[in-house]
């Protein structure tokens, strides 16, 4: 019985697979930040040692004394990574209209909501404790240095951003429960609330021994926006719990099974494994005439593997809705069927030769189809 509550039909409950989904979906932000700004310092000609939460600037190097010198380097560098997770979010925003699968749908919830956050708090914490980070273009543009009101303007927006923006999310919870039906304030605290402490917990034990203090801000920045975030929820949603038509939350809503938790763990522990002794990509063994052609050759076929996947999609999804038209006709046939008066019923009457003009329709209608 205790088992059931954690685990049934092959898969945990709603709390394990949101934690695990939160956990998998900070990561992967995470990690798509740090690889698109070492990416595009490393086709800058800078060589980028690279850890477990951060890129090291303070030991990068280049073939260039004056890489730091000039505000479009600056620019061009740490106004990339933003973009990147930008995009990332608004592809997850796109792909939550068209998925029905309650597992992807939840990951992308929690990839959009960390892209947020991310957004926002690498500005914000960048200014905040001067760090090297998106911060310092608003820096060499002079809009927050020197002037310090101005700076202070950002960070305060930066921060009405992480509590404020995420609740644009609300919509987007059906994957974890039906606020229409379930009691919202259950449903946050098993989706949300459980799921951010327990994977803040497990992600500060990711970034052991670092604890970089842009990610430990980010990691407290989440969980105070997702308790805002719940409030918020409940309030919207409190008639609920006051209905007496309200339908109890099965708490097996995300179907996480352990085949898909076991291909995590592995890739997980391979990146902990490979991040945690450092990785360092060297651009002193190129010209720049090939570090320009490795980022265009590698925009180029991210461009590509972009069309050919809106194509496999869309030939998929076309075909899922041919079946299912398919299988909706056939019901509805079905149910004509059985619904059809017996023939003989109308014997004695004068449709009594209805059944007779029925067979030679069928019969004529066969031999078009034969045709």
């Amino acid at each position: 019985m205790i088992k059931e509550k954690f685990y049934r039909s092959g898969y945990f409950n709603d709390t394990i697979s949101s934690t695990i989904l939160f956990i998998v979906a900070y990561i992967f932000v995470l990690y798509v930040s740090l690889f698109s700004t070492a990416f595009i310092s490393f086709t800058n000609q800078i060589t980028i040692p690279i850890g477990i939460d951060r890129i090291d600037f303070e030991r990068a190097t280049s073939s260039s004394d004056a890489v730091w010198e000039s505000s479009e380097n600056v620019f061009t560098i740490f106004s990339f990574s933003p973009l990147v997770v930008f995009i990332l979010g608004l592809l997850a925003v796109i792909a939550t209209k068209k998925t029905q699968n309650k597992t992807l749908g939840a990951l992308l919830f929690w990839i959009i909501f960390h892209s947020i956050i991310r957004l926002f708090g690498d500005f914000l914490f960048g200014h905040v404790f001067n760090l090297w980070g998106p911060n310092l273009v608003s820096d060499f543009m002079g809009i927050t240095y020197p002037n310090f009101y101005l700076k202070l303007i950002l960070v305060v927006l930066s921060l009405i951003g992480i509590m404020s923006i995420p609740l644009l999310l609300t919509p987007l919870i059906s994957p974890f429960f039906n606020p229409m039906a379930n009691r919202a304030k259950e449903g946050v605290r098993i989706n949300f609330i459980y799921p951010s402490l327990i994977g803040v917990a497990f992600l500060f034990l990711w970034i052991c021994p670092s604890f970089y203090i842009n990610e430990v801000s980010i990691l407290i920045a989440s969980i105070l926006s997702l308790l805002f975030f719940s409030n918020y929820v409940v309030n919207k949603y409190k008639f609920i719990s006051f209905s007496t038509e309200y339908v109890d939350n099965d708490r097996f809503n995300i179907k996480f099974g352990y085949i898909l938790l076991i291909i995590t763990s592995i890739i997980l522990i391979t990146i902990k494994a490979i991040l945690s002794s450092g990785i360092v990509l060297r651009s002193s063994g190129y010209r720049r005439d090939q570090l320009d052609g490795i980022f265009y050759s590698s925009l180029i076929g991210v461009l590509v593997l972009f069309f050919l996947s809106l194509i496999v999609y869309s030939i998929y999804s076309k075909r899922k809705e041919r079946e299912k038209f398919d299988q909706e006709k056939t019901d509805t046939l079905d149910n004509i069927e059985q619904e059809t008066m017996d023939l003989s019923m109308l014997e004695g009457t004068k449709w009594s030769n209805i059944g007779e003009n029925i067979k030679k329709a069928q019969s004529l209608e066969d031999n078009r189809e034969e045709e």
